[in-house]
């Protein structure tokens, strides 16, 4: 029987060996669902509509299709989101005054800025110039250094755990990835949840012996199977933020696929609990920037 569990084909033999696979996945999609529907009777439930900007400079696909779904999750719960997209020409100026302007719009309770930025777009500048414009009480995205709501990722990450009633306290968590966008402000958040946290970089010498001393594993890294089945052990949780898209040959075709930042087909047997990549924090992220839109209203 041929199951396909995220990017992965497998084999089995028999039903049990497809659900000792499938038992162990943490599906974003089912998750997602039930956060939904508390989220739209949340959103139905306020005074007022929530209105939400959403800024895409190039057409990216990977970034055009993620904006197009998070319009729609959006129009479903009922938060009005407005994607503006310029082209990678414009001027770095001209995105500056546009943030300036939704930072002065009442109307407007969100911002959104789609990254990764073109390069050509960037020249000399940075992204975080223009993160930082964003006035905190409308970034629902939590990109600013002054965030009053997590990054929607490291969100999606704890919303996760809370579903699967996994506590990290005393817990010992590794976290791949030290980016000031997603690694550092998961660890952050794992820390003052009483975890004992340690952060893997680009620098880290033999991380192996740091993860397999780890019940939880979060990979934020943004590489395609940095994290093996051998330096994982038995009951390891692994949640893979990691999301890629990488082509593969495939019977003298070239396809694309989307992969993340876990080996899954060597992990996955070691793992107590694995999210998929596509299928697991993906769902939960847009999910958990709708969910900030809600706590940044209710805090304004």
């Amino acid at each position: 029987m041929l199951v396909i569990i995220g990017t992965i084909d497998y084999n089995l033999k028999d039903m049990d060996h497809q659900s000792f696979a499938t038992n162990k996945l943490i599906s974003g999609k089912t998750l997602s669902a039930k956060r939904q529907e508390a989220l739209t009777e949340k959103v139905n439930g306020l005074d007022s509509k929530i209105s939400v900007v959403s800024i895409l400079v190039g057409d990216d696909p990977p970034s055009v299709l993620y904006t197009e779904l998070k319009q729609k999750k959006a129009a479903e719960v009922g938060i009005t989101f407005t994607p503006i997209t310029f082209l990678d020409s414009v001027d770095f100026s001209t995105i500056v005054d546009k943030i300036t302007e939704l930072n002065n719009d009442s109307s407007i309770d969100g911002i959104m800025l789609q990254l990764p930025l073109p390069k050509v777009f960037l020249g000399e500048h940075t992204h975080q110039e223009l993160t930082e414009l964003i006035d905190p009480q409308k970034d629902i995205d939590g990109l600013t250094t002054k965030r009053l709501v997590p990054p929607a990722a490291v969100q999606a990450v704890l919303s996760i755990l809370d579903e699967e009633y996994i506590t990290v306290f005393d817990m010992p968590v590794v976290v791949m990835g030290a980016s000031e966008l997603v690694g550092k402000p998961m660890a952050d958040e794992f820390e003052k949840m009483g975890a004992h946290v340690t952060v893997i970089n680009s620098k880290t010498e033999n991380p192996e012996e740091i993860t397999l001393g780890a019940s939880l594993i979060v990979t934020a890294v943004g590489k395609p199977g940095i994290l093996t089945g051998d330096m994982v052990h038995e009951g390891v949780v692994v949640i893979d933020i990691g999301t890629l898209v990488i082509e593969d040959q495939l019977e003298g075709h070239v396809q694309k696929k989307v992969v993340g930042d876990v080996d899954f087909e060597s992990v996955l047997p070691k793992a107590k609990r694995i999210t998929p990549v596509p299928g697991g924090v993906g769902p939960m992220t847009i999910i958990a920037l709708l969910e900030n839109c809600v706590k940044l209203k209710e805090m304004n």
